[in-house]
């Protein structure tokens, strides 16, 4: 992925646009490859941490720095999937899918 031309030119036009730019497991490891992670906090897959380059690496499921959302693997990525919704729809409909999906329940 982090090879293709295409995929370069749309994750760095969606960033310069200031649209969300997410990524989980490896994937964050392309954002460190094209210089979108310098100076923003970061997580991803253990084994690919290294790649996080300019980034300070923390183990969090989910990471918000800016338009930047990162997450670690399979195991995060409900509340990855939660998080997008939350930040495009509202924490009130994140929260909706949470308990109807059996995830969180109501406060």
């Amino acid at each position: 992925m982090g090879e293709s031309d295409a995929v370069r030119k749309a994750i760095l036009a969606m960033n310069d646009a200031g649209k969300i730019v997410a990524a989980v497991c490896a994937a964050p490891g392309v954002l460190g490859k094209y210089g979108l992670l310098e100076g923003k906090t970061a997580c991803s897959f253990p084994q690919h941490e290294k790649n996080l380059i300019g980034a300070t690496v923390v183990r969090e499921p989910v990471v918000v720095d800016g338009n930047i959302v990162t997450s670690r693997g399979l195991g995060t990525t409900m509340d990855f999937g939660l998080k997008l919704l939350e930040l495009l729809e509202g924490k009130e409909k994140s929260d909706e899918i949470a308990h109807k999906t059996v995830y969180r329940e109501k406060n």
